[in-house]
């Protein structure tokens, strides 16, 4: 094991779980199933549900077997770097700092004001300022160390699976609403098709995150794989049974916009303050993820400035926290200001289709560097090449279909990563080196 400190240290299987859980569950807990009853109907979900499930898990095991040969902090960025050299690790890491990072964390915080100031009844106009305070205020949150970040995650994923149950429970009591698959129009058109594939991989993004983490996970061969894998099957079923409760309780007269049916599914279930406590719901989902990424995305930083690619600031850590303060704090600045300036949507399309596809590169990782031996440090992917090929297959589809349906906010993603091209020649043969210092030996 690599880094200082003792197991009790670092994440445990229950909480890079939760870490996994919290990442991926957060507002698309309720959005996308409303897409996906909406456009394909409740047995059309389920099928993509259980597709996206078993793509997704296939991934995750080829991010285990990466993981575990490379337990740094870094994740994707180690990967690349590996695999492909440095000039494409840099590329991601450009990518994540200014792309995706940002982007993500800006999302989930104009999600989570959207919903707090609808439970609380405040103006839709003053969304950006509490995104970029709800940012802020769990940055700081996140600076308090370790422990109390992996403590608000195992709360807010417990919290996720209460919800997810009492939303099931609750179609069950009141089901006398349309049986499942009536909400979709008869017939399903490749729009309405492509619309529930993106709603779906959105809603399952952000498992691979662990992987940066992967330096601070104790004993990695066990936990990595568990992690993965059972946090994605978990997710699996919680929005299987999102969609259950949706079949049962959306009324005939359901909205035409995501947000209208959840509404309307709120208010079926839980009566008139339905739509305020199914907003209250939401923001407990995306607490957790908000804290996930605070944490998980720094470590990207970290493996950049060992590599001399970052500033040296970014790689010190406060050994007694386990933070990275000038790292998080850059993330931080970063997404309140994005978040000031751009629209739920807008940011999504902004960060989405880069980080697929150098999602799928990290991946394939897999493929170019030649398999390890027997090693009972090392988890191997079972059935290679077989999830390696099945993930890229995924990949590929939502790429497609992100660019065709958002081009102009894919081509301002793309440009803005592309500009890393000539800062790469500029820094590269400077200062590329492979990084393989320890977080111990990184926080003078």
């Amino acid at each position: 094991m690599t880094g200082s400190g003792t197991p009790a240290d670092r994440l445990d299987a229950l909480t890079a779980t939760a870490m996994v859980v919290s990442q991926v569950v957060g507002v698309g807990i309720f959005l996308s199933p409303a897409t996906m009853m909406r456009t394909v109907g409740g047995g059309g979900a389920l099928a993509v549900w259980a597709v996206m499930g078993l793509l997704s898990t296939a991934g995750a095991l080829c991010y285990a077997e990466l993981a575990t040969r490379f337990p740094r902090a870094g994740g994707a960025y180690v990967f690349l770097r590996e695999a492909f050299g440095p000039r494409w690790a840099f590329l991601h890491g450009w990518m994540t700092l200014l792309v995706v990072d940002p982007g993500l964390t800006a999302a989930l915080g104009v999600g989570f004001a959207q919903y707090l100031l609808a439970t609380l009844g405040g103006p839709a106009s003053a969304v950006p300022l509490a995104a970029a305070g709800t940012i802020v205020g769990f940055g700081l949150t996140t600076l308090l160390g370790l422990r109390a970040s992996a403590r608000m995650m195992r709360w807010t994923a417990a919290a996720k699976l209460l919800i997810v149950a009492v939303l099931a429970g609750a179609a069950l009591v009141r089901s006398g609403g349309i049986p499942a698959g009536a909400v979709a129009e008869a017939g399903v058109s490749p729009a309405a098709l492509a619309a529930s594939i993106i709603a779906a991989f959105f809603a399952f993004g952000g498992w691979w995150e662990l992987g940066r983490m992967a330096e601070e996970i104790a004993f990695p061969r066990r936990t990595m794989p568990v992690a993965l894998v059972g946090g994605l099957a978990l997710v699996t079923g919680m929005y299987a049974l999102a969609t259950l409760a949706y079949s049962l309780g959306a009324p005939a007269s359901a909205g035409g916009t995501d947000e209208a049916f959840v509404l309307s599914v709120g208010t079926a279930l839980f009566g008139g303050a339905g739509g305020r406590l199914l907003s209250g719901m939401v923001v407990v989902a995306v607490a957790g993820s908000l804290a996930a990424v605070l944490l998980g995305a720094p470590r990207a930083y970290l493996a950049m400035a060992r590599d001399g690619l970052f500033p040296g600031s970014l790689a010190r850590m406060n050994p007694r926290r386990g933070t990275l303060p000038a790292s998080t704090l850059l993330q931080v600045a970063l997404a309140a200001g994005l978040a000031l300036v751009g629209s739920f949507e807008e940011i999504l399309g902004y960060f989405v289709p880069c980080a697929v596809f150098f999602l799928g590169l990290s991946a394939a990782a897999v493929l170019v560097l030649p398999r390890p031996g027997p090693d009972r440090a090392i988890f191997t992917a079972p059935l290679h090449p077989l999830p390696i090929v099945l993930f890229l297959a995924m990949v590929a589809l939502v790429l497609v279909l992100f660019v065709a349906g958002q081009p102009r906010q894919t081509l301002l993603g793309a440009a803005v990563v592309l500009l890393g091209l000539p800062v790469s020649w500029l820094v590269l043969p400077r200062h590329a080196r492979p990084g393989r210092r320890s977080l111990g030996g990184s926080s003078d």
